[in-house]
């Protein structure tokens, strides 16, 4: 389900916090969550040194921040069982942050893994029971 540049162009200009709402409803939708890989997973640090592991709800979104921050690096998906089930309690244990839906320039939607996974879950419920 690609998205138009449109689209792209206006979810890029919402707020973080509106991103992030943005990420858990299309991500809940779609059931595909994005990164950047290159011999690993891309990373970042918040500025206290902390590791914050990026996710996007779209692939285009990813191509943009590789572009610009991650040179070199390629959008890859995993489903978001994968995430949900694998990931985020692995990125709980280790302390490394969730930089939700981050844009060239703002990072500033880094919840723990296990907010993200707590809300994750609350929208996946919202959607089967309407």
């Amino acid at each position: 389900m690609a998205i138009d540049t449109r689209q792209v162009q206006e979810t890029v200009m919402l707020s973080g916090p509106q991103r992030y709402e943005y990420f858990i409803r299309r991500v809940a939708q779609t059931g595909t969550v994005w990164s950047l890989y290159r011999n690993g997973w891309a990373l970042a640090k918040k500025e206290d040194g902390n590791l914050v592991f990026p996710l996007w709800p779209d692939r285009e979104f990813a191509t943009i921040c590789a572009d610009y921050e991650w040179t070199g690096y390629e959008p890859q998906s995993f489903s978001l069982d994968e995430l949900v089930d694998e990931l985020l309690p692995q990125l709980e244990q280790d302390g490394i942050a969730t930089g939700v839906f981050y844009t060239p320039g703002a990072r500033d939607v880094m919840p723990s893994a296990g907010l993200l996974l707590r809300d994750l879950d609350d929208e996946l419920k919202a959607q089967r029971n309407p």
